[in-house]
Parts: C-alpha cells; structure tokens; sequence
C-alpha cells in the first residue's frame, strides 16, 4: 500500500461555529422518520471510492472498494474509540487491513487485518477499547486507510480507500437531546449535528437488531442518500 502524506485543511473557525449551531437545533420527534446529514463545511484529502480496475486484479465486478463518509471525505466523532465503516465489493481476495495515522504527527495509532469472505457488504472497525490502545483524543486529526490486499507479495495492486476523521466534544445541548431521545431518534439528532461516525453506527446498530424495521432501513437509505452512497445503501452489514 502506498501511504501519502496528507495534511488536513484546519479551520477551527469553521468548526467552532459548526459545534455552536447544535445548540439550535430543534427536538427530534418519534414521528420524524426521515434523516439527512448537515455535512460541516470541513474535509479531508483523500479517496472514499476505489474503483475497479485491471491494476486491481482481485476484483471480481465492476464495483470498487467505499470508504462510508461524507463527500468531504471526513467524519467527526466524539468517541474516544470510534466505528470505521467501508463498502467490500465482491473479490476474491481473502485479507483486508485497516490502519490509523495521528494527522500531525504520522504516527501510526492503530493497524489490523482480517480475513474477508469476497462477498460483497459494508464491514465495520471499531477502534478497540482495549490496554495498550490510544484513544483519540479531542480536538485531533487522524486519517484511515482500508485496503484490499489482493496479493501479498504485490502490494501496488491493492485496493485502497483513504479518510479523514476528527474527535470533537459534543456540545452541552446535543448530549441532553441524545440522553433523553428515543433510539430511533438518535442517529437523527447526530446526522443534524454533523457528527458522523454516532450517526452512522447508531443506524447501524439498530438494523443489526431491527432488520425488518421499515423506519431504521429507511433512514440508513436517506442517510447514505444524502451523501452520495445512496447505491450501497441496501448491502448486507457484516
């Protein structure tokens, strides 16, 4: 794999006023089904998208490897140790790597690879709670790198997504509104709030345990709509 050296566009102006603005937003009802996420006007370089290619030769369609972010190609979170998530397109390759760089420093905070069946789904990663593991920590930038590796010895055949994320602390209104919200409301009050990560992994969470639930399928439809990944929408969750 081959691993740039990006430099994320910082503007804590920017992102000052993004996190004040949360406090006017209204209250999420039950009733309100629908989800759309208020991309801050921050990002990341980078590549969500890895298309198909002959100089991927473990690609088994014409789809390519997604990184799930916004078109900004940066997520906020206030987790300490968050959930990354990315479209597998059907493969035959049989390992996957996923690895973590602090934004100022390069320095690698986390790397792992697993083994992945070739059928095609959204994978998840979450950064592990565990001794030894540094948390992010607010006010930090990090960029992410998930990989296909479709030969070990061939590394530039790769399929290689690149992203961006940054842990933020919530602001005071948007824990009252998650702390006394309905599940389902949840990834609602983060996708208005701009908060990524809890907006997507929340959804997730509860199709994992409501997979017939027409609501939460329609708000991950909306949510990954509304940011341009509308056609993964429905693919499996592993």
């Amino acid at each position: 794999m081959v691993r740039l050296s990006p430099r994320f566009v910082k503007s804590t102006v920017t992102l000052l006023l993004s996190l004040a603005a949360i406090a006017s937003f209204s209250n999420v009802t039950s009733a309100q089904a629908s989800i759309r996420f208020n991309s801050p006007s921050i990002g990341a370089p980078g590549n969500r998208e890895a298309g198909a290619s002959r100089s991927a030769p473990c690609a088994a369609s014409d789809r390519g490897l997604v990184a799930l972010l916004p078109e900004t190609n940066l997520g906020l979170t206030t987790q300490a140790y968050p959930t990354f998530f990315a479209y597998l397109p059907p493969t035959t390759a049989t390992t996957a790597e996923f690895v973590l760089y602090h934004e100022g420093t390069d320095e690698l905070v986390y790397s792992t690879s697993f083994e992945i069946t070739g059928n095609p789904g959204i994978a998840s990663i979450q950064l592990p709670e565990q001794a030894g593991q540094r948390p992010l920590e607010v006010g930090e930038s990090y960029y992410w790198y998930f990989t296909i590796i479709c030969n070990a010895d061939e590394r530039s055949a790769d399929m290689s997504v690149q992203g961006g994320v940054q842990r933020v602390a919530p602001d005071s209104s948007l824990l009252n509104q998650v702390q006394t919200a309905q599940p389902q409301e949840i990834p609602i009050i983060y996708a208005e709030a701009g908060i990524w990560h809890e907006a997507l992994s929340t959804l997730v969470e509860l199709s994992r345990a409501n997979p017939n639930d027409p609501t939460v399928n329609a708000n991950l439809d909306e949510l990954l709509g509304s940011v341009g990944l509308g056609a993964i929408a429905n693919e499996p969750l592993f």
